[in-house]
């Protein structure tokens, strides 16, 4: 399933949700949508970007952020656009670059941004700035005329 990410009314990148890995939270994240929420930026948690939702879900495809630190250094690649929910805030996470800082709570990987990668870190440096930006989810087009 793919999400169209707007940011401010235009959009500013396109999630992929991993609905092989996470069907129960892609069927709730299909439930929710559209929705509007709004930008923050972790402030403690390195290069992301989180936002609120109402979804409910148990973990699914879990991982430790710091695991994963480990390994995105041993493999040296990127985490850039990786897309996690974590169940107790009820949040979509979005890593905008590449500082994963040690983490001991586990989430969920559900996704990848698969287009639009390129323009997070601006994203991320104006959520810093300036947290608040309205975001809208939704079904690209494409897929929702498919589930139709």
């Amino acid at each position: 399933m793919k999400l169209a990410f707007n940011l401010d009314g235009e959009q500013a990148a396109v999630i992929e949700i991993w609905e092989d890995k996470v069907p129960q939270l892609a069927e709730k994240i299909r439930e929710a949508l559209p929705f509007t929420t709004y930008l923050q930026h972790g402030k403690l948690t390195g290069d992301l970007l989180l936002m609120q939702t109402k979804i409910l879900a148990d973990w699914e495809n879990m991982f430790y952020p710091e695991d994963l630190a480990a390994q995105v250094t041993a493999d040296n690649t990127e985490i850039r656009g990786a897309v996690s929910y974590y169940g107790p805030r009820q949040q979509i996470s979005i890593m905008y670059g590449n500082d994963i800082p040690p983490e001991p709570l586990p989430v969920s990987a559900i996704g990848w941004v698969v287009e639009g990668a390129d323009q997070l870190e601006l994203i991320g440096l104006r959520a810093w700035l300036q947290p608040g930006a309205k975001v809208e989810l939704s079904l690209l087009e494409e897929h929702a005329e498919a589930a139709s």
